[in-house]
């Protein structure tokens, strides 16, 4: 599309403009059973620890998926406190499960976007006996398809902040292969407890 401009000196000149390309963001895409996972990393200053891990932290700082599910499946869920209402449930349903799930021989890491001191404070507070770590910028959740700059979870849910994550749960084996999943986009359900702890059971 051509323009012409005039400038101070009364000269015209002509300017080429490339139109605006009006492109829809991309939807986010949450993991499903089946999927391989990327790998990603935890420092051990961005987490409270239960005794399992605080164990494997004494000799280094920083601990990857693959060594996480070296010898036991993880259960990973991703944590938002301004999911308002539904981000106790969901922490309560976490918490009923874990005696279950160490029983089976799994490791319960549930993953926020608030930082270690925070998620300390909510360990004291709902006394928390689980894995709870932060995800700096949101990394892991984003690489998951749970988080999205660009299709945030207020747009769907009202009353939600714009760096919520959408509520999951995986079960993922020791090959990172995801084994169970539970994605809530509504913020409406609760994860399966009897498919959860089968996938667990199937692949400890």
């Amino acid at each position: 599309m051509l323009y012409e401009i005039e400038d101070e000196a009364g000269q015209i000149n002509t300017v080429k403009i490339k139109p605006l390309i009006n492109k829809r963001p991309e939807r986010v895409s949450p993991f499903k059973e089946g999927q391989t996972v990327p790998s990603f990393s935890l420092k051990a200053s961005s987490g409270v620890w239960n005794a399992s891990l605080a164990d494997l932290f004494q000799s280094r700082h920083e601990l990857s998926l693959a060594e996480l599910v070296q010898k036991k499946p993880l259960v990973l869920s991703f944590y938002c406190p301004c999911w308002n209402a539904y981000a106790p449930k969901h922490l309560r349903v976490l918490q009923t499960l874990n005696q279950s799930i160490k029983g089976l021989g799994g490791e319960l890491l549930v993953l926020s976007n608030e930082p270690a001191p925070m998620l300390q404070q909510l360990a004291d507070y709902e006394d928390l006996d689980f894995n709870l770590a932060y995800d700096r910028h949101n990394q892991i959740a984003r690489s998951f398809g749970v988080y999205s700059d660009f299709h945030p979870l207020w747009e769907r849910v009202s009353g939600i902040s714009d760096d919520a994550y959408i509520p999951a749960v995986y079960v993922i084996n020791r090959q990172r292969k995801i084994v169970y999943d539970f994605v809530d986009e509504n913020l409406e359900l609760a994860p399966n407890a009897r498919a959860l702890l089968t996938a667990l059971y199937v692949n400890r």
